[in-house]
């Protein structure tokens, strides 16, 4: 204990000198800071606990942290009773959709800088939202962004580049060394890695093989790999049932192990998105993929996992009827209601007229309510499908197993008199949300050092945040960041808030390898966020998702405020940046 207060003492000291000469450089140099954060609680990033200083800005960047009482500066901000964090980098966002669009409304990412978030992957699910990677990164630049974008090559956008519609297939090698070279060339243009969306067309007909070798084009870039992987259930659940899987399906434990792959394979860092063991037949399997990670991770390779902190997967509806009931007979399905054929043939039309076929004809009914069955458990259970919106209002708020308590009849039963009787166009015939993960499960990959903070989240085009429910929009769009800090840390003590904050921070700077981001430094971009722990709160619920959170007093971009006083101010100062 006497070493640790000697040590203490010691750090202290050097503190004061070092501000001390911060101090006399500022009065040499004569000029007042832009911003000055006092008395702050400076949670650096590390994961280290908090320390109190000041902090200088100058421009876009931090110019100096200690004490600096007395420093002339345009603008003080008195942090005593707050946090100052490095701002939020968020792992796995599709805000690079409006951040490249028109809509300069849009790119100040309204719903994205009230968490916090002042820095953004791109390429989520393997899509660029323009190609070249040049030709995106000028989009992005066009009229300005509200968030730091970090650009990506995404590996469906090349994928069908070379491959254009014929796609479901293997790739020969003269395809792959085409793709290959446009892998390079988006890493010569700017982009950081390679990222894939294999639960998505056109990536999930590609081999492990292709993307260990299109990964291996990214690691003399220092790049990475982060993935949407091929289930995180017991099947692809975007776009298969059991009727369909006539082979060794791949589930979430086999989609990790490809993953992991990669990482040694390609001998670059992996990463595992929006991590979550999904269904109730799943629950429990966080212990078996932590304890695959801990094993790689011991062998020296590089694998990470990025998670946002909800119960629920998912934006729009929830897919509970299985796409063959719902097309005619001579329709092939067996891609998923996402197939361009589907889409043009307008066989979705007739759903109805379909599915009540299916359910009469010999032998498929029964096949039918085991699908059903299985999309019930693959989304937590019917008591963990939550009714949104129903042309019935009583039913709203309930779950699927309360409605068939209430009926007396079978929870497939329920579903399916849903889906004939409720709302035209939507196969459930109900806008149901489901809760598909265990508390536990989100929790043990939450306390991994290696799990980093994401949202799954865009741009909300409703700007006020009260634009009602949202008909399933994700709470995640609006109160991930903060649900984090207020459940995790101070509700559940699941992890501390210094742990929490690396999370956001330094650990997906470290993933991404960006040299001035991530932590509170000298020299680095003076991207902040500052919080009251004591007001911090999610407000967004599934039932009203547009919910504003609480406790977010200030958020700085590359120098500038993009939240002052808990106030949008719609400034636009983020930038590309771009790759080594």
């Amino acid at each position: 204990m006497l070493l640790v207060g000697r040590r203490t003492k010691l750090v202290s000291a050097l503190w004061a000198a070092m501000a001390l000469v911060g101090c006399q450089a500022l009065s040499a140099q004569g000029q007042p800071f832009d911003i000055l954060i006092q008395n702050g609680r400076v949670l650096d990033g590390t994961g280290n606990p908090d320390f109190r200083a000041d902090v200088g800005i100058r421009g876009d960047r931090i110019i100096a942290i200690g004490r600096l009482q007395g420093a002339a500066a345009r603008r003080t901000i008195e942090a005593r009773d707050l946090y100052v964090a490095p701002g939020f980098i968020d792992m796995h966002s599709h805000a690079d959709r409006a951040l490249a669009s028109d809509d300069v409304e849009a790119r100040s990412a309204h719903n994205l800088v009230s968490q916090g978030i002042t820095t953004v992957v791109g390429g989520a699910d393997g899509r660029n939202q323009a190609w070249p990677v040049a030709a995106e990164i000028a989009a992005f630049r066009k009229l300005g962004m509200g968030l730091n974008v970090v650009p990506m090559v995404g590996h469906g956008t090349v994928r069908s580049k070379i491959m254009g519609d014929d796609y479901e297939r293997t790739a020969t090698p003269a395809e792959l060394e085409q793709m290959k070279a446009l892998v390079r060339q988006g890493m010569d243009q700017g982009a950081w890695g390679l990222g894939a969306g294999l639960e998505y067309r056109p990536g999930r007909f590609s081999s492990s093989e292709e993307l260990v070798e299109l990964a291996k084009a990214v690691a003399p870039y220092g790049g990475f790999y982060f993935a949407h992987q091929r289930s995180e259930a017991q099947l692809p659940n975007i776009w298969q049932v059991p009727s369909m899987v006539d082979y060794w399906a791949v589930d979430g434990v086999r989609a990790l192990e490809e993953t992991i792959r990669v990482a040694k394979e390609a001998g670059i860092p992996a990463v595992a998105s929006h991590v979550k063991a999904q269904g109730r037949s799943s629950f429990g399997r966080s212990a078996i993929d932590v304890r695959l990670i801990d094993l790689a991770r011991a062998e020296g390779h590089q694998v990470y996992l990025d998670q946002y902190p909800w119960d629920s997967y998912g934006s729009g509806r929830t897919t509970l009827i299985p796409p063959w009931a719902l097309v005619d007979a001579a329709v092939e399905a067996s891609g998923g209601l996402d197939s361009p054929r589907l889409r043009e043939t307008g066989v979705l039309d007739r759903y109805r007229e379909n599915l009540r076929r299916n359910l009469a004809a010999s032998g498929s009914g029964d096949v039918l309510k085991r699908d059903i069955e299985f999309l019930i458990d693959a989304n937590g259970g019917a008591d963990r499908l939550l009714i949104l919106d129903h042309p019935d209002a009583a039913l709203i708020g309930k779950s699927l197993a309360e409605v068939a308590r209430m009926r007396g009849i079978s929870e497939v039963e329920a579903l399916i008199e849903f889906s004939l009787n409720g709302y035209e166009g939507i196969p459930e015939g109900a806008y149901i949300r489901n809760r598909a993960m265990d508390e536990p499960d989100i929790e043990r990959y939450m306390q991994q050092e290696y799990t980093a903070t994401s949202s799954d989240a865009g741009v909300d085009t409703d700007r006020t945040g009260e634009g009602g429910s949202g008909r399933g929009l994700h709470p995640r769009y609006y109160g991930s960041y903060p649900r984090k800090i207020a459940r995790y840390v101070k509700d559940r003590g699941t992890i501390s808030l210094p742990f929490a904050i690396r999370s956001c921070t330094g650990l997906p700077a470290q993933i991404i390898g960006l040299r001035e981001r991530g932590y509170v430094r000298e020299g680095f971009a003076a991207d902040i966020v500052i919080f009251d722990l004591n007001r911090i709160r999610d407000r967004a619920t599934y039932l009203e998702p547009r919910e504003y959170s609480e406790g977010i007093e200030y958020v700085i971009v590359n120098g500038q405020f993009t939240l002052d006083r808990g106030h949008l101010t719609g400034a636009l100062p983020g930038i590309v940046v771009v790759g080594r």
